[in-house]
């Protein structure tokens, strides 16, 4: 399995000067495993109807009933550019949130780009499209994606109860240093000004260095870098410690800790580097990210992300470091995590053939290799009923390990993309659609 789902920025850090040419490091599926298709339990079987939205409803409830007891709901994909993986997490987004008392949906999205996005859809005439461009990675910006967002901008223009679209990954430092010096400024008694100006100047630093990783024979100074990332970790943590009693009213003191926490935990992979000689795991920073969002007693969180991420088991057999994300998040919330993967075996889905996501990675239609003999999707798709969903304990003999797909934003979904998994490991549940198609780009 490739580890395409650590930290953005940390296979960078052990690179030369010149970076993109850079293989990622691999870690295959072990040789030994029975190739016997498992043919599942017909009573397993929830057959879910992908033609309206209603007759969706109708099919999930009792999925649904299980997921609104939690505080955290966890909406996985096999891929990072599937279609029908966005339409079927929008439908049970909507659900939760209209029905269950959810009120924020979290993505695989920097935390305080996904704020300004959330506040910019608010505004009169706000055009949806332009700022998906301008606030999400490219992984994110399809029409599907633009469903979601357009009926979160109309809810939150016609009803009183608000929802909130909102990040927890940690990858762009530029908008956090921004909107700390602007609540600087704005708050002068505050006394933050020299700390979020120093932040400010290393961000930059630290963006033009990500934003140009996928161009060849891109060269920068390496030790620099390192230098100034670490910097900006120490720099954070002492701007953390000042708004323990910065005079800030109480709103902007909690906006300034999210976007402090965003930065620190973007500039934790130097810290770790540089102090604990060992990469930051991506999973731990997400969890971290998660926990910040439910910090109130009555708050509940829908995260989007790949299943990679929010499988309680990691995808990499020599990760010590005990993620998937699902797994940090649900020592830290016991029992009151669910997850449900999604998955499929054939058709296309989109890529990009960068080596690292940005916000405009171009991203491109490809075709799913076929599922490995013996894996959980060559199973899966031999059932008859095109679209279902199966509560993983209830497998009972029949969770078996064997190969799980993990297809990230890169074009490759062959034999390199499994690790074997018991599903009971990874996800409470599993909707899977037999045949996709990738989705469509924006217009």
């Amino acid at each position: 399995m490739k580890k395409i789902f650590r930290s953005l920025l940390a296979t960078a850090l052990l690179a030369t000067a010149t970076v993109a040419t850079q293989a990622q490091p691999t870690a295959p599926v072990a040789a030994a495993f029975d190739t016997t298709r498992i043919v599942l339990d017909p009573s397993l079987i929830n057959p879910v109807s992908l033609q309206s939205y209603e007759a969706f409803r109708a099919a999930v409830k009792p999925l649904v009933a299980q997921m609104a007891t939690k505080k955290i709901v966890a909406l996985g994909e096999g891929t990072h550019g599937t279609s029908e993986f966005y339409t079927l997490r929008f439908w049970l987004t909507r659900i939760l949130m209209e029905e269950h008392g959810f009120k924020q949906v979290a993505l695989e999205n920097d935390y305080t780009d996904s704020y300004l996005l959330d506040e910019a859809l608010r505004q009169p005439n706000a055009a949806v499209a332009p700022l998906m461009k301008a606030h999400l990675y490219s992984i994110w910006q399809n029409q599907e994606m633009a469903e979601l967002l357009t009926w979160l901008q109309t809810h939150n223009r016609t009803h009183r109860k608000q929802f909130h679209l909102r990040g927890f990954d940690a990858v762009s430092a530029v908008p956090d240093a921004q909107q700390l010096s602007a609540l600087a400024t704005r708050y002068p008694a505050a006394k933050l000004t020299d700390l979020t100006s120093k932040l400010e100047t290393a961000a930059v630093v630290q963006d033009s260095v990500w934003h140009n990783l996928n161009k060849k024979g891109y060269k920068f100074n390496r030790k620099r870098w390192l230098s100034n990332g670490l910097s900006a970790y120490y720099t954070v943590e002492k701007l953390q410690q000042a708004l323990r009693t910065a005079k800030l009213p109480r709103r902007q003191r909690e906006l300034a800790q999210g976007f402090a926490l965003d930065a620190k935990l973007n500039f934790s992979v130097f810290y770790e580097y540089e102090v604990n000689k060992k990469d930051a795991p991506r999973d731990s920073l997400m969890a971290q990210m998660t926990k910040f969002l439910v910090r109130g007693k009555n708050d509940k969180v829908i995260l989007w992300a790949h299943d990679a991420h929010l499988a309680r088991k990691s995808t990499d057999p020599t990760d010590n470091n005990g993620g998937g994300a699902g797994s940090y998040i649900e020592r830290m919330f016991p029992g009151q995590y669910f997850v449900l993967g999604t998955s499929t075996a054939t058709g296309t889905f989109a890529a990009t053939t960068d080596r690292l996501i940005t916000y405009d990675s171009p991203m491109a239609s490809y075709p799913l290799e076929k599922p490995l003999a013996g894996s959980w999707e060559a199973s899966l798709s031999a059932v008859k009923v095109p679209v279902f969903y199966l509560q993983t304990q209830q497998l009972g003999v029949q969770n078996l390990e064997r190969p799980l797909r993990f297809v990230g934003y890169r074009p490759d979904s062959g034999k390199d993309s499994y690790s074997n998994y018991q599903l009971t490991e990874a996800y409470d549940a599993l909707l899977f659609v037999r045949q996709t198609k990738a989705a469509t780009p924006l217009k």
